[in-house]
C-alpha cells in the first residue's frame, strides 16, 4: 500500500470518525436535556401542589372568618384553678362532667361583621380566579348562605352561573 492510497482513505476514516463522533456527543446532549426537562417538570408540578396546599389551607382560615369563628386560646391558669381539688368539689366535677366545666377556660375571640362579609367576599374572588377552588367556594358559599342569605347568595348565583359543568353545591 502507497502513501497516495492511505492519504485517498485516510479523509473518508477521519470524517466518518467526526461524524460518528458528534452522533454519539449529540446523543448524549439530548438524553440529559431530556433527563433535564424531566426533572424541570417534576420540580414544577411539585411546586404547583405545594401552592394548592397552601391556597387550600388560606381558604379553610377565611372559612372560619366567614363562619365567624374567631382564633381561640386556652387560659392555662384557669384549667389549672378549675382542676384544683377545692374548685372541683366546690363545683361538683367529677370525670363525666369534666368536660363543660374545662370548656369553659376556653376564650373565643369574636369576628366582626365587615371581616366575616369581607371574607365571604373573598371566598367568591378565589372560586372565581382559582379552578382547584372553584367547587369548594361553591359549597362553602351554599353553606354560608344558610346564615348570611343577603351576602353570600349573589356571590354563590354568580360563580354557578360562570362553573362549567354541574356544580357539586347543586
Amino acid at each position: 500500500m502507497d502513501l497516495s492510497t492511505v492519504k485517498d482513505w485516510l479523509v473518508p476514516a477521519s470524517t466518518c470518525v467526526t461524524l460518528l463522533t458528534a452522533s454519539i456527543a449529540g446523543w448524549i446532549s439530548l438524553r440529559e436535556y431530556r433527563l433535564k426537562v424531566q426533572a424541570e417538570t417534576r420540580l414544577a408540578k411539585s411546586s404547583e401542589l405545594e401552592a394548592d396546599v397552601k391556597l387550600l389551607t388560606l381558604f379553610t382560615e377565611i372559612m372560619n372568618i366567614a363562619h365567624a369563628r374567631g382564633p381561640t386560646q386556652l387560659s392555662e391558669a384557669l384549667v389549672e384553678k378549675l382542676l384544683s381539688p377545692e374548685i372541683m368539689k366546690e363545683l361538683g366535677a367529677t370525670p363525666t362532667n369534666l368536660r363543660p366545666i374545662l370548656d369553659s377556660a376556653v376564650i373565643s375571640h369574636p369576628v366582626g361583621l365587615a371581616a366575616q362579609d369581607a371574607a365571604i367576599a373573598a371566598i367568591w374572588a378565589l372560586g372565581n380566579k382559582h379552578e382547584i377552588l372553584k367547587p369548594v367556594a361553591i359549597q362553602a358559599l351554599s353553606t354560608l348562605t344558610g346564615f348570611k342569605e343577603r351576602v353570600a347568595r349573589p356571590y354563590l348565583e354568580d360563580l354557578n352561573s360562570k362553573a362549567s359543568g354541574k356544580s357539586l353545591a347543586s
